[in-house]
C-alpha cells in the first residue's frame, strides 16, 4: 500500500462530473421544405436568449413529444430518462431575434422523422446544446467534406465558415437529383451530388471517396455518414491513403437497424 498522501488522494478523488445540460423550451414559427425529403423549421422562445452559438457541425439535443403528448416534458435531473431524444445539427441561430434553424431528412422512420413530417407553427420541443463544433484549421491547403442526407446541415454550416483562401471539395450522396440544393461559401467549391437511387444509403458515396483523387498539399477530411459506411472510408483514408489520424474527422449520424444511435460514434474504436 502507498503512503504517499498525494498518491492517496488521487486514487480516492471522484471522477470529474460532465456538465448538466441545459434544456430550453422552444416553438416552431415556420416550417419551409428545402426538398422532398428534408424540411427545414424554425423555433423561437424567450429561453433561447442563453443558447450560445459555437460554430459550424455542432450537436443538440431535441426532446419530442411521446404518445399522447401534446408537447414533451421538461427533462428533470432525476427524472426518467426520456425516449423521445434526438441529436441534430444547429443550421443557423440569430440571437437579435433568438432564432433557430434545424434540418430534418424525412425518412419516415423514429419520432424525429415522423415529428418533422407534421410540425406546425406553435408546436413545442425541448432543446439542450450546443456540444462542440468543428474547428476549421487556417493552415490547410484544403479541405474534403463527405456526407449523406443527415450530413448536408452540417457541412453546409462548415462550408459557410471557410475563408476564401480555403479550397473545398464535397461529395454529397441524396436520392436523387431532387434532394440537391444550393450550398453557399465564401471558399471555392467543387461539388459533386451522388444518386443512390434504390441502392443502399452511403454506398456509392463510399465509392465516391475511394475514386476520388486528392489533391497534394496539407489537406483535411470531414465525413458524416452511416456509422458501418464511415468506418470503411476511414480505414481507407487511414491505411490506403496514408493520412494522418489528425487530419481526420468522422462522425457515424446514425447506423442500420438502429433508430436511437448514438451521437458519440467517431469511428476511433
Amino acid at each position: 500500500m502507498s503512503t504517499n498522501p498525494s498518491l492517496n488522494a488521487q486514487e480516492t478523488a471522484p471522477a470529474p462530473q460532465r456538465p448538466r445540460r441545459v434544456f430550453r423550451r422552444i416553438r416552431v414559427t415556420r416550417v419551409r421544405q428545402l426538398t422532398p425529403h428534408m424540411v427545414r423549421v424554425t423555433f423561437t422562445g424567450d429561453d433561447l436568449a442563453a443558447f450560445a452559438w459555437n460554430g459550424p457541425a455542432a450537436h443538440i439535443k431535441l426532446v419530442f413529444p411521446e404518445e399522447g403528448q401534446t408537447e414533451p416534458e421538461m427533462p428533470t435531473p432525476d427524472g426518467p430518462r426520456l425516449k423521445g431524444v434526438r441529436t441534430y445539427t444547429p443550421r443557423r441561430f440569430d440571437p437579435a431575434v433568438p432564432e433557430l434553424d434545424v434540418e430534418f431528412v424525412l425518412h419516415g422512420v423514429g419520432p424525429a422523422s415522423n415529428w418533422a413530417a407534421q410540425a406546425q407553427v406553435g408546436q413545442v420541443l425541448i432543446v439542450a446544446g450546443p456540444g462542440p463544433s468543428y474547428q476549421v484549421d487556417p493552415t490547410a491547403d484544403w479541405l474534403m467534406l463527405v456526407g449523406d442526407d443527415t450530413a448536408i446541415p452540417a457541412i453546409s454550416s462548415i462550408l459557410e465558415a471557410l475563408p476564401a483562401t480555403l479550397k473545398a471539395y464535397v461529395l454529397l450522396e441524396v436520392s436523387d437529383a431532387a434532394e440537391e440544393r444550393e450550398l453557399s461559401s465564401a471558399a471555392p467549391v467543387e461539388l459533386t451530388w451522388i444518386h443512390r437511387g434504390s441502392n443502399q444509403p452511403d454506398v456509392a458515396l463510399e465509392q465516391a471517396l475511394r475514386n476520388f483523387k486528392l489533391p497534394a498539399g496539407n489537406g483535411r477530411v470531414y465525413v458524416g455518414a452511416e456509422a458501418g459506411v464511415m468506418r470503411r472510408m476511414r480505414h481507407y483514408l487511414l491505411k490506403d491513403l496514408g493520412l494522418d489520424a489528425s487530419k481526420i474527422i468522422t462522425r457515424g449520424y446514425w447506423k442500420f437497424g438502429d433508430t436511437n444511435y448514438t451521437d458519440h460514434d467517431y469511428g476511433t474504436d
